[in-house]
C-alpha cells in the first residue's frame, strides 16, 4: 500500500507540474498547485503508514521475544527448583535447646521461646546464649 501511494504521489506532482507548465489561465494554475500540494501530503502519508507498518513488526517481534524468553526463564526456574530442593530441606531451620530454652537462628537473628510462652529477638547467638544465662544464673535447669 505503500508503495501505491508513492507511485500516486510521483504521478500527481508530475501531472501538477506539467499542469503548471501549459497553464494560460488562473483556474490550471490552481488545479497544478492543487496537485503539487496533494502529491506532498500523499508523500507524507505513505511515510507514515510506513511508520506504523515497520513499528507493528517491530513490537510483533518484541512479543515473540519476550515470549519466549519468558519459557525460557520459567524452564531454568523449574529446573532451579529442583535441583534446589533437596538443599532447602536440609537448610530448614531447626531448633536448638540451651539450658532448657529452645532458640532458633534465621537469617534476621534469634528468637528465644522463654518460659512464658513470650518471644524475644536477638541479633546474633551469642547474645540468646549470654541472655539465657543471665536469666537461669549460669545454671541448667
Amino acid at each position: 500500500m505503500v508503495v501505491i501511494l508513492y507511485i500516486f504521489a510521483a504521478l500527481e506532482f508530475i501531472g501538477g507540474i506539467g499542469v503548471l507548465v501549459g497553464s494560460k489561465d488562473a483556474i490550471r494554475e490552481i488545479v497544478g498547485t492543487l496537485l503539487v500540494g496533494f502529491s506532498i501530503i500523499t508523500v507524507g502519508l505513505a511515510g507514515i503508514l510506513a511508520e506504523v507498518a515497520w513499528g507493528r513488526k517491530l513490537l510483533e517481534r518484541q512479543v515473540v521475544w519476550s515470549r519466549k524468553l519468558l519459557e525460557t526463564q520459567m524452564a531454568r526456574s523449574d529446573k532451579l527448583s529442583e535441583e534446589q530442593r533437596p538443599q532447602a530441606a536440609a537448610q530448614e531451620d531447626t531448633p536448638t535447646t540451651y539450658r532448657g530454652y529452645t532458640y532458633l537462628v534465621g537469617e534476621n537473628g534469634v528468637v528465644l521461646k522463654l518460659k512464658d510462652r513470650g518471644l524475644r529477638h536477638f541479633s546474633s547467638e551469642e547474645e540468646a546464649i549470654a541472655y539465657v544465662d543471665s536469666i537461669t544464673g549460669g545454671v541448667s535447669r
